[in-house]
């Protein structure tokens, strides 16, 4: 009984969200994006916390584009200066240049953009 009641909530949850009108679905870059922050940047980066906060190695990635100076280096944040880091890292940050195609970095900046 439980499992069916589960199983329908999750079906009316994933109607919902299809029957959402456009300007409430997020683009398919963006969701693209999240898989890929999930699979290659969440270990060392959050999203969803502040700096103040964030456990990670990392610094926290929460505002990225909203902010006025990135987080390690003061400078003002933009798509070309996170595209290099993406591409070839940085004192502790691995380079993505050959696991992150071009169209993938530009879905990862579009989610980033989207927090």
């Amino acid at each position: 009984m439980r499992l069916a009641c589960v199983l329908l909530l999750a079906a009316g949850l994933s109607a919902a969200e299809n029957n959402a009108p456009p300007w409430e679905k997020p683009a398919a870059a963006t969701l693209l994006g999240q898989k890929l922050f999930r699979e290659n940047c969440a270990v060392c980066h959050d999203v969803d916390k502040d700096q103040r906060s964030t456990k990670k190695i990392g610094p926290s990635l929460r505002h990225l584009f909203k902010n006025k100076k990135l987080p390690l280096s003061g400078g003002r944040p933009s798509r070309e200066y996170v595209t290099i880091r993406i591409h070839y890292g940085g004192v502790l940050m691995p380079s993505f240049q050959k696991s992150l195609t071009d169209s993938q970095v530009a879905a990862l900046l579009a989610y980033l953009e989207s927090q």
